[in-house]
């Protein structure tokens, strides 16, 4: 959960006692945490949302990474501009973060890498506007990602994307797919 007084909380899933809650993290939105392994390790992520545009700076959201065991904050990333992020973050494997937003603002894949001191650090491997959904994550199947790019001026329709943001294809509206919900059964979505 993300509110003012805290950014994410971990509770006994038994007894309902706060285990953990980190600080705010930033501005709030509606993304539920993910689980991402880094290095092997579950780090949660979370995304905010950013803030300003229009006729005001834009002061841009977060991807974080966090400890589940002690809510630490292990890295961030925070340079992501969404002002309604809704999907959680995916797990791209070896160690990247896919976040997808709707309105026309895209994706972005980070790396993130241990530094020879136990440290973390997020480098930006690509951003697009050419790929993203509004309402959920994207699935990932055998190193392509699959969203529905539905936007408030655009009907990309189903879209596949490869692992360096180039887009493999687009249905745009023949089917016209839009924010429905997608799974992934037997190796077809």
């Amino acid at each position: 959960s993300q509110a003012p007084e805290a950014g994410v909380v971990a509770y006994d899933k038994l007894t309902g006692e706060v285990i953990w809650k980190t600080p705010a993290l930033g501005n709030v939105g509606y993304v539920s945490p993910a689980i991402v392994k880094i290095d092997g390790s579950d780090h949660v992520v979370m995304v905010t949302a950013s803030a300003g545009g229009r006729s005001t700076p834009v002061d841009p959201g977060k991807i974080v990474g966090i400890d589940p065991g002690n809510g630490e904050v292990l890295w961030e990333y925070a340079d992501w501009v969404c002002g309604i992020p809704i999907p959680s973050a995916v797990d791209a494997g070896e160690n990247r973060v896919l976040v997808v937003g709707g309105y026309e603002l895209g994706a972005v894949m980070i790396q993130v890498e241990k530094a020879a001191d136990g440290s973390y650090q997020t480098r930006e491997l690509f951003k697009t506007e050419e790929f993203g959904d509004q309402t959920k994550p994207p699935i990932l199947h055998e190193g392509y990602f699959y969203a529905q790019y539905g936007t408030n001026n655009t009907r990309d329709g189903l879209t596949c994307m490869n692992m360096d943001g180039e887009i493999m294809w687009k249905t745009k509206r023949d089917p016209n797919f839009n924010k429905g919900s997608m799974i992934l059964a037997d190796g077809l979505i």
